[in-house]
């Protein structure tokens, strides 16, 4: 994959994000640490431990339950929309390309939330989970992809 002197790549899940910044040419990927973050978000029975509510109906004795509210998701996507309005803020003050490395969930996720500027400097998307791996394996497989 032919990837320009400059372009933000941002590796991410729901718990972690790294975003990098390629300082080579076009066919070799040279890529520099510009920002990590990682988030531990606790499951939701230790966010909230309140039973689902219960609805009455105004005519006869009809009852119905409320689904829970999975609060571990709601803070992943929290996370993942912080971590695009950081790469938003990186990319469009200097005007330069984007690649997004999530798996498909979070992939989702985090186009929901391009603005329109952001979605412009954004060249490839890619469905695969490489949080967890170092610079030099991502490099080598933007290379290949």
């Amino acid at each position: 994959m032919l990837i320009d002197n400059g372009t933000y790549i941002l590796v991410l899940n729901g718990a972690t994000m790294t975003v990098y910044r390629n300082l080579g040419k076009a066919l070799h990927v040279d890529l520099e640490l510009v920002e990590q973050k990682e988030q531990f978000t606790p499951e939701t029975s230790e966010l909230g431990r309140d039973r689902p509510g219960r609805s009455f109906s105004r005519v006869g004795d009809h009852r119905s339950g409320y689904k829970n509210t999975d609060l571990h998701s709601q803070e992943e996507e929290q996370f993942i929309k912080e971590s695009v309005a950081r790469l938003d803020a990186l990319a469009t003050a200097e005007q330069k390309p984007a690649i997004i490395l999530a798996p498909p969930e979070a992939l989702g996720i985090a186009r929901k939330h391009y603005r329109p500027a952001l979605q412009k400097l954004i060249t490839k998307e890619i469905d695969r989970d490489y949080s967890t791996h170092p610079a030099k394996e991502v490099a080598a497989f933007l290379a290949d992809y």
